[in-house]
Order: C-alpha cells, then sequence, then structure tokens
C-alpha cells in the first residue's frame, strides 16, 4: 500500500481528491498537522487491518504465527478464529 503526505492545509483544499485516491487506488493519505498526524484509509482496508490484528492476538492465531515462524503446518479450523 503506497502512502501520500500532506499538511491539513492542503487536505483541506482537495478532500475529494485525496478520499478518491483512499479509495481507488488503495492509498493512505498521511495527513500531518504540526506534530501530530493522522492516517486515512479506506474502510475496506481497516477492516483488513482490524481482523488481522484480530487474528494475530487470538491464541489460535498465535500458534498459527509460532508454527509460520517454524515452518511447520498447523490445522486450523476457520469458525474458531
Amino acid at each position: 500500500m503506497a502512502m501520500v503526505t500532506t499538511t491539513i492545509s492542503d487536505f483541506r483544499k482537495s478532500i475529494k481528491g485525496y478520499v478518491d485516491a483512499v479509495i481507488e487506488n488503495r492509498e493512505a493519505v498521511l495527513i500531518n498537522r504540526g506534530r501530530q498526524g493522522v492516517v486515512l484509509v479506506s474502510l475496506d482496508e481497516y477492516n483488513a487491518m482490524v481482523r488481522t490484528a484480530s487474528v494475530l492476538t487470538s491464541r489460535v492465531g498465535e500458534d498459527v504465527l509460532e508454527a509460520a515462524q517454524k515452518q511447520e503446518f498447523v490445522e486450523v479450523d476457520i469458525d474458531s478464529l
């Protein structure tokens, strides 16, 4: 996923263009605001990140990740995720 960087002022001027790029090109937009910033991502991308975090923090996800690091195969019931 590519990331575009902009200032809050430029973002305000071109909100539609940035939002379109996020949705159509799966680009994230880093919006700088002084020493802080926010990242704009599409809803699909956000949902994928939340799902990934959920799986990785579950016990089953930990087992799968550990097995992957050891290059082992683990049988997982997808409904348990």
